[in-house]
């Protein structure tokens, strides 16, 4: 085990809380899409055929956003990613806002293409877990950030009905403005993660860096009870 990577472990237990904040703060904007991209699609599309348009343009950015984001992640390192992905979760908010006080449909798809961006970076955090503890706390460090995904489902849907109706006569106006703000305090989250920056290897693309440095250790059995929750 390298200094460097001593050093990083350190600050292990402070790196997963981070984490898991951001992943139930992060992981509350595929569930303010779902639950409200149909709803307003369906207002603003020029026909009713085109209602669930924005959830599949939604669906289709986060699935081809992935490989860019894990390019900015080999690159520049994962905490580069993941502020490039909160930015774009403050972008889908003010675009979805702006689409709803304009009333334009079209608008309001273009807006997903970033939200998918954003859930495509959310779906990394667990792996950058095993980055910041030693090899026998990985898989309870990975459990711990998943385990923010349970708050997501929470956070997202209050978000939702609280502010739905707050901007009348626009429905969920306040509520892309709320998830622009939650997605900007996920950022603020994550600029405190110290994540190891990519060897020149992993930068020239040799090798993924999910599991780069997971496999420079024997990585122990997922059982192993006596370690701590992080």
């Amino acid at each position: 085990m390298s200094q460097a990577d001593t050093n990083f472990y350190a600050h292990g237990t402070a790196n997963i809380l981070r984490l898991a904040t951001a992943q139930a703060l992060a992981g509350a904007n595929a569930v303010v899409v779902y639950a409200t991209g149909a709803i307003v699609g369906n207002t603003l599309a020029p026909s009713p055929a085109l209602a669930t348009l924005p959830l599949s343009v939604f669906v289709v950015g986060m699935a081809v956003c992935t490989i860019p984001a894990g390019a900015i992640a080999r690159r520049y390192g994962r905490r580069a990613a993941f502020l490039a992905g909160t930015g774009c979760g403050v972008l889908v908010g003010l675009l979805s806002a702006l689409a709803v006080i304009l009333g334009s449909f079209w608008l309001f798809c273009a807006a997903m293409v970033p939200g998918g961006a954003y859930a495509a970076v959310v779906l990394s955090f667990r792996f950058a877990a095993t980055d910041c503890v030693e090899p026998e706390r990985r898989p309870r460090a990975m459990s711990a950030v998943m385990a923010g995904g349970v708050f997501a489902g929470v956070i997202g849907p209050q978000l939702v009905t609280v502010t739905m109706d707050v901007w009348p006569p626009h429905l969920f106006l306040a509520t892309f403005f709320a998830q622009a703000a939650v997605a900007a305090l996920s950022a603020l989250v994550l600029v405190g993660v110290r994540l190891p920056m990519p060897t020149a290897a992993e930068a020239a693309g040799d090798g993924r860096l999910a599991s780069s440095r997971a496999s420079r250790d024997s990585s122990p059995p997922c059982c192993a009870g006596s370690s701590p929750i992080f």
